[in-house]
This record gives C-alpha cells, structure tokens and sequence, in this order.
C-alpha cells in the first residue's frame, strides 16, 4: 500500500515537472526506492539534492511540497535510528514553516489508525495522520491538517477506505518524544484531493 502511495506522490510530482534532466530522474527513482526500503539516510540525501536543484521559480510548486515532506519523514527516521539528535533534526526541517508541503495519499479511516486520514480528537475541524514506518513499531511524525475546506462527519464517514492526499502551509514543527522521537507537523490552509487507486 505504501508502495502505492509513494508511486502515487511521484506520479503527481512528474506530471507538473517541466523538463528534467536524466541524473534528476535517476534520483527520483532512487529515492522512491529508498522512502520504500526506509533507506532514510539515502532518502535524506537524496531528497535535499532533489530540493536544492528547484528552480526559485517553482520553490512553492507541488515537487518542491512533495520533496519538503519526503525531507522531513527521512529526518524523522534518522531521528529514530538515533544519527540525528532532536535539536540537530529540527534544525534541518525548521526553515520549511511557512512553505508549501505535500503528504503522500493515505485512506482515510473512521478510526484511529497508522498511516491513514482519522479526525484529531477535536472532531472533523482538523484531520490527523499518524505517519509511521512499514511495520507500525515507528511514529515518525504526528499529522494535523486543518482544511480550508472543513470536512464534516458525514464526509468522513462517506470517503470512508478512500486514498486522499492532503497538503497546505507548514505552520509549525516541532519535536516530541523522548525515548520514541517524531515531529509534530501543523498544516493550515489543508488543501484535500481524492486519489484514484
């Protein structure tokens, strides 16, 4: 399913690109293989690289979103294989707050669960994803997307097992946990749109 929702995000990545070069396809590749293997130390290389090669003139574009998160989720995971350290990690990802992000597609589910789309227990004002490694024995990040558009119960409860990518403004990030480390990601201006799967 992961493999999916990365194919996916990368689809949607390619198909605003303009031209590429071929090292820039490699790399795309590359680093899709290792989001899947949670190679993060490949994936976090690679996605800086990728991200360092936007042109200003698509720095708020949906690669750029796209690139943000991949960059934050491989942090995290060098947080969790403890390379980085929690100050070191938000150091890295703290300049992106104010800029465009793009999360992968996840189902969205009537209850709690990892990797999908649940209302935050404040109701369906703010949706929530638990973003977490293959196994569910990692959180590398907590998730709140506050959609411009606010989805009701009813909406919830009608996209019910539905694949959505959701996206926004990164408002804050920070740093929680201590034995298990993960980011706390708020996205304001959530934008949502349903994948076809």
């Amino acid at each position: 399913m992961k493999r999916l929702l990365f194919a996916a995000l990368i689809f949607l990545s390619f198909s605003v690109a303009r031209a590429q070069s071929a090292d820039d396809d490699q790399k795309w590749s590359s680093l899709i293989s290792s989001l899947e293997a949670e190679d993060w130390p490949t994936a976090n290389k690679l996605s800086q690289s990728l991200l360092n090669s936007i042109p200003q003139a698509d720095i708020n574009g949906n690669r750029a979103a796209a690139l943000r998160y991949m960059y934050i989720l491989s942090e995290s995971g060098l947080m969790d294989l403890g390379t980085v350290t929690k100050p070191e990690a938000l150091k890295k990802v703290i300049g992106f707050v104010g800029k465009p992000i793009l999360l992968p597609g996840h189902p969205v589910s009537v209850k709690q669960a990892f990797n999908s789309i649940t209302s935050a227990s404040n109701g369906t004002d703010t949706l929530f994803v638990t973003a977490s490694n293959r196994k569910a024995t990692s959180i590398f990040a907590f998730e709140y997307i506050v959609l411009k558009n606010k989805w009701t119960e009813a909406d919830l409860n009608a996209n019910n097992g539905k694949v959505w990518r959701l996206g926004g403004i990164l408002k804050s990030i920070s740093v929680e946990g201590n034995m298990f480390k993960r980011f706390k990601l708020l996205i304001d201006e959530g934008t949502a749109e349903e994948q076809q799967q």
